[in-house]
């Protein structure tokens, strides 16, 4: 592409032209959108035990738990025709897609049907149970399962006694940009609940009006995300600027073009616009998603590279103020500032790859996509633990200060999980060699933890493993590692973490590439998916809680994400919000397997 061409295609979008269409009812609903909390056997099958509550249908139901309304219809012989307030419909646990969350009272087992491509370790994570229970609750499923089979999912040690209705009431000054929404999150009660212990609060909220909060125990009032990870202080709620809900919203790309550059660019130069454009085009993807499921919002593009000038210019935009969210810049100095401005303005900034966890310090209204390093060896503590819990663990410290970090968090998540410190470390003084075998155990899996992106280390570790039952774990980078060749990564089962991962046998990844092919007559790579899978998520949070999305993210729900998950964490009330959702790759067969 010439520099007018891309020039012209890019300009056209920061007059924001529209690319979604939807209009957003900001009325409260009566009706309740909270799936049941209890489940009950009802002969040999389990079942969520809901409540109709007032104007809800069948149909209304089967969405709130995910399932068919064919399959509630047929446990409830004629609901199909009619039901009404306050009558106990029975919704099938094995045919509803949400999560298993519920409080159980009378049962110490549920059931669950096997999708497509589960296993059972995904099913013990699903649940949080331990795998070595499934199976002995499922004789012969150690050699697998298939879809359509039932499991007996055992909660004989998750039953626990539902908690009394507490009938305390505790008050609530409304603040200015406050909802009611927001108000029922922060203290987990219903938005009926409030107004009915308001007198219906028909004409709204306003700022200085003091509210009753129904059924809270003042002591143990809970933010909309939890607490802090590690702390008991409730997580403070981002305060939202303006109206809530709006007939069009406004989200900016703030991506390196490099338009003014392209005949006299750099290698590096080159490869980071590919990376935008490729971020870009996704992007438009799930723009046309979007509209089919009914959002309406104008998307800005702005060509921000690594200099004061261009985000400075971006953010003298007039149009800026209105924006919702703004997804980038890439560039460290960039970001920074671009978190400091939404700070200030409420607009929520998105950090769009791999950067470290300092970058959303005092940028509470900011959530980084990619999980820091640490975090992804704290995933990998975890899937070990589940896993391999009594293999011979060794770790690699190469003295390297980035991957002393790695370590480290592996270590504590090991010893928080199992309380064993994990002395069986080897420390690498020299690159050129050392002797890991000393460490191996007999009779055991000696698995290896590596967490380094050292080329001289890594070579002389695999020149020195040897022969035996033995697993490696690396780091994210090593996907594609010319160091390690192809018989060593299939040898030792190599593992890594990855934050992406695009499944190409997947038919409808093979539909979607077909479609960006015709689209815009190029090939997609992991930034293409990256593009539209954000776009995608941070659009559906626009549509499913408006601009309060930043207090919700870890409830935003979208069926259709290609290679990216999202799990995020607010780090603390200062800072913002970090996406701690990690995939754990292992090598199988000379093929790379998703293992969680």
């Amino acid at each position: 592409m010439n520099k007018s061409s891309l020039l012209n295609s890019l300009l056209k979008l920061h007059f924001g032209y529209a690319l979604i269409a939807m209009m957003f009812l900001t009325s409260c609903s009566s009706v309740a959108q909270v799936a049941s909390t209890r489940v009950e056997d009802v002969n040999g099958i389990s079942y969520y035990m809901h409540t109709v509550e007032k104007g809800q249908t069948l149909y209304a139901i089967s969405k709130i738990y995910q399932c068919d309304v064919n399959d509630i219809a047929t446990a409830n012989p004629g609901s199909d025709q009619s039901i009404k307030e306050g009558t106990l419909i029975k919704v099938p646990v094995a045919k509803s897609k949400i999560k298993p969350t519920a409080v159980v009272t009378n049962a110490e087992s549920i059931t669950h049907e096997v999708k497509k491509k589960e296993t059972l370790y995904s099913i013990a994570k699903e649940y949080n149970i331990d795998i070595n229970d499934l199976v002995a609750a499922n004789p012969g499923s150690d050699k697998g399962v298939k879809k359509g089979q039932v499991l007996t999912i055992p909660l004989k040690k998750k039953v626990v006694e539902t908690p009394k209705p507490n009938t305390s009431t505790r008050k609530h000054m409304v603040v200015p940009g406050e909802t009611l929404y927001g108000i029922s999150k922060q203290y987990g009660v219903t938005v009926e609940s409030i107004q009915d212990a308001n007198g219906g609060l028909t004409t709204g909220l306003k700022a200085g009006q003091e509210l009753l909060i129904p059924g809270v125990d003042a002591a143990l009032v809970v933010a909309p995300s939890g607490t802090l990870p590690g702390k008991e202080r409730p997580i403070e709620p981002i305060a939202i600027k303006g109206d809530v809900y709006k007939e069009k919203y406004n989200i900016a790309l703030m991506l390196p073009f490099y338009i003014n550059y392209l005949d006299t660019m750099e290698s590096r130069d080159k490869m980071l616009r590919e990376v935008a454009l490729q971020m870009y085009r996704g992007s438009l993807m799930a723009a046309d998603t979007l509209e089919a499921l009914g959002l309406k919002a104008n998307i800005y593009a702005y060509d921000v590279l690594d200099d004061k000038s261009s985000i400075t210019s971006a953010l003298e935009k007039s149009e800026m103020k209105e924006m919702d969210v703004i997804i980038g810049p890439t560039f460290r100095d960039a970001m920074t500032d671009a978190s400091v401005w939404g700070a200030k303005n409420g607009v929520h900034v998105v950090c769009p790859v791999q950067q470290p966890n300092k970058i959303l310090l005092n940028s509470p209204n900011m959530s980084k996509s990619v999980a820091s390093s640490p975090t992804q060896w704290i995933a990998i503590a975890k899937h070990i633990h589940l896993k391999n819990p009594k293999d011979n663990i060794i770790i690699i410290d190469s003295k390297n200060i980035d991957d002393r970090r790695s370590v480290d968090a592996f270590r504590e998540e090991w010893k928080r999980l199992s309380g064993d410190s994990l002395k069986n470390v080897v420390v690498i003084t020299d690159a050129s060699s050392f002797n890991v075998q000393e460490k191996y155990a007999v009779g055991k899996k000696n698995i290896i933890i590596a967490p380094t992106n050292d080329k001289k280390v890594i070579g002389t570790l695999f020149r020195a493993l040897g022969e035996g039952d033995i697993t490696v774990y690396g780091n994210e980078s090593w996907d594609n590692l010319e160091v390690i060749n192809v018989s060593n990564r299939n040898k030792y089962e190599v593992h890594f973490p990855q934050t992406s991962f695009v499944d190409y046998n997947n038919i409808n990844v093979q539909k979607w590439i077909e479609v960006y092919r015709k689209k815009f007559k190029s090939e997609p790579n992991q930034y293409a998916f990256l593009g539209f899978d954000l776009m995608m998520y941070y659009g559906m949070g626009l549509k499913q809680f408006g601009r309060e999305f930043p207090n919700n993210l870890d409830h935003i729900k979208v069926k259709n994400l290609y290679a990216h998950g999202f799990d995020y964490i607010k780090t603390s009330n200062e800072s913002g919000f970090e996406n701690q959702y990690v995939m754990i790759i292992g090598t199988k067969d000379y093929t790379l397997v998703r293992e969680n």
